[in-house]
């Protein structure tokens, strides 16, 4: 899943048990281009409701599960996806994927939201990746505009709180960052490594 792009996901609800909500989710989240197909032994509606809910596109139940029935299902799927995942607003960073579009973030098997200024400081980072950003460069970012620090050293704090609460969300382990590391008496730096 964190290579590479599939068209099509076949899963058995009874196999995957309570895991396929969280699944669905998270591949939802690193694109909608997958046709997601779950195959249960017996229908249940509120079951299913629930896997629609996360992303599931078609839920195939009892003897619909059979071999010509379901080949049909899955070539009309197919043919009614799109072809390529591209243009989903979607980025990977190390072990996290981070959809700005909607403001969600998967790290650490959940789903959280970005919110106001932690989005807007992650966009910032993710469009100047692998180059110090300092905090003097951050006060006069439009990102503090309406801000009442003049200087960098009266924003120093809110600079700090706001990288902070954006490590919360975007960090496997926020006390060892790994993708917005600390540059010592500078600021901060968006390390991305090619080929992660």
């Amino acid at each position: 899943m964190k290579k590479y792009c599939y068209r099509l996901i076949l899963m058995h609800f009874e196999t995957m048990s309570k895991e396929i909500f969280g699944f669905c989710s998270f591949v939802r989240l690193g694109g909608t281009s997958t046709v997601l197909i779950t195959l249960m032994n017996k229908p249940q509606i509120s079951i299913e409701g629930r896997l629609f809910d996360c992303g599931v596109n078609d839920v195939v139940a009892g003897k619909q599960t059979a071999a010509p029935v379901l080949i049909k299902r899955i070539r009309t799927h197919l043919c009614n996806s799109k072809s390529s995942p591209a243009g989903n607003n979607t980025i990977r960073l190390k072990d996290t994927l981070i959809n700005l579009e909607r403001r969600e973030v998967w790290c650490n098997g959940t789903i959280r939201r970005l919110r106001g200024m932690s989005a807007n400081l992650l966009k910032y980072f993710l469009d100047n990746p692998n180059r110090i950003i300092s905090r003097d460069e951050l006060c006069k970012s439009p990102l503090w505009a309406d801000s009442i620090c003049s200087t960098a050293e009266e924003g120093g704090k809110t600079f700090d709180v706001n990288v902070g609460k954006l490590r919360k969300v975007i960090e496997q382990n926020p006390a060892n960052p790994q993708i917005i590391k600390p540059v010592w008496g500078i600021g901060w730096i968006l390390a991305i490594n090619p080929g992660q």
